[in-house]
């Protein structure tokens, strides 16, 4: 059973890192210390991971992926802080595509209608933001 399980590494340190979930249920959830956690979904599990670092200079790295955890044997891309890795369902990399994302996922916060949608539309509304679609629109496209 815990072959089977997509781990992601939950960690945050003031101004310097936040590895965070922003929706998803997890199988487990483990505390490491009070700056770490480690969170365990099953096979089929969607959720999304958000990763930043800072430094003196400001962030240096933001991405925001939302995944699907995969069986054993399936397809897999890896991803920092994941093990063993998962399907990519919708991803954003830099401050304004992250951005653009988030947006995206609030009306679905506000309504917690996460689970709502279907693989096929993640990939719709990770390609139309990536085309630099309104973030106000790109759900009710899709009929939200």
């Amino acid at each position: 059973m815990s072959g089977d399980l997509t781990v992601a590494l939950l960690a945050w340190r003031k101004n310097r890192r936040n590895h965070r979930l922003l929706f998803g249920h997890p199988f487990k959830l483990v505390r490491l210390d009070w700056q770490r956690s480690l969170a365990a979904f099953k096979p089929g599990n969607v959720f999304a991971y958000e990763r930043w670092i800072a430094n003196k200079y400001g962030t240096q790295h933001w991405s925001i992926h939302v995944l699907q955890a995969q069986q054993p044997g399936q397809e897999i891309s890896k991803i920092p802080g994941l093990k063993p890795g998962a399907k990519i369902l919708t991803q954003a990399y830099g401050k304004e595509a992250s951005k653009r994302l988030l947006n995206a996922l609030d009306p679905l916060k506000a309504t917690n209608s996460f689970e709502s949608l279907q693989i096929e539309e993640w990939n719709i509304l990770g390609h139309r933001l990536s085309a630099g679609a309104n973030p106000e629109f790109v759900l009710e496209d899709l009929r939200l």
